[in-house]
């Protein structure tokens, strides 16, 4: 476990494991489950929650969405306690912890499209769960490209600030979202992150969350600069971005190919060094 009380824990691969209250379980013909609500937690406290419930409400999300696309067991700690409203934030004392000997399976989605995660029962083997993803929802339109501001013989693109910010609060727990290392803190208590658009404005790439990363100052050198730059875009791709919204293959597969560009392109590599770096 890290120093802090988190709320979920996890390795590369698994093993995976979530904290949740026994008042959140249900029963029904046989089954017991729980339903992933922390994206509405998130959204519903955003204003009212520190920066840190956030991050990992965020990351239980991002855990079971992993286990259930890639069809893994999660270990659960079931806890119970007390929850009440201070002000108009939410706090919680857990007295008690078990850590289930029963493994617990992301099952399907509900027709709201959260997922229901069943103890003791994994997904059927015929069942795709990119499959479920497609009826159910339909893919995120990619964004117009920026603006670009001519000035002084330099290209400038206009960037959203308000993406920028979604992607740093998508951050776990202020770590870089390719190697893992914690931000230094800021004077101001957050966690120093810099914004990437991994496939650079400048070379077609679009400004949506689903090209920016949140990472490190010396990963975001690297990631202009470095050797394996190559490498490492594709990397934050697939291992990083593709992760987080794995309904949009389709987006992510048109990325590949615009990274494929940029190594081919003499030009291309050179506007990935030219291409401004922002924090």
């Amino acid at each position: 476990m890290t120093t802090k009380y988190d709320w979920c824990f996890s390795n590369t691969g698994g093993p995976y494991l979530v904290n949740i209250w026994h008042d959140n379980m249900y029963e029904e013909n046989g089954d017991i489950y729980f339903v992933d609500r922390t994206s509405d937690w998130a959204d519903e406290n955003r204003a009212t929650a520190i920066q840190v419930q956030l991050n990992r409400a965020s990351a239980v999300s991002s855990l079971i969405q992993t286990a259930y696309y890639t069809k893994a067991p999660v270990n659960v700690a079931i806890l119970d306690g007390t929850r009440k409203t201070v002000g108009l934030r939410e706090t919680s004392e857990a007295k008690q912890r078990e850590l289930d000997s029963v493994l617990w399976y992301p099952h399907h989605k509900d027709k709201d499209g959260r997922i229901i995660v069943i103890r003791g029962r994994p997904q059927p083997d015929d069942f795709d769960p990119y499959n479920e993803e497609q009826q159910d929802q339909k893919q995120t339109p990619v964004p117009p490209p920026p603006n670009k501001v001519e000035g002084s013989g330099t290209a400038i693109f206009e960037r959203d600030s308000e993406i920028v910010k979604a992607v740093k609060q998508r951050a776990v727990n202020g770590c870089c979202e390719f190697c893992g290392k914690e931000g230094f803190k800021t004077a101001s208590g957050g966690f120093y992150l810099e914004a990437h658009h991994v496939i650079p404005l400048n070379c077609g790439g679009p400004d949506d969350v689903r090209n920016v990363v949140a990472i490190c100052a010396d990963d975001h050198r690297r990631a202009h600069f470095g050797e394996d730059r190559h490498a490492v875009r594709d990397r934050m791709i697939w291992e990083v971005l593709a992760v987080h919204y794995p309904n949009d293959v389709a987006f992510f597969e048109a990325m590949d190919e615009k990274s494929l560009d940029i190594k081919r392109s003499d030009s291309g590599q050179r506007k990935l060094e030219d291409n401004r770096i922002d924090n």
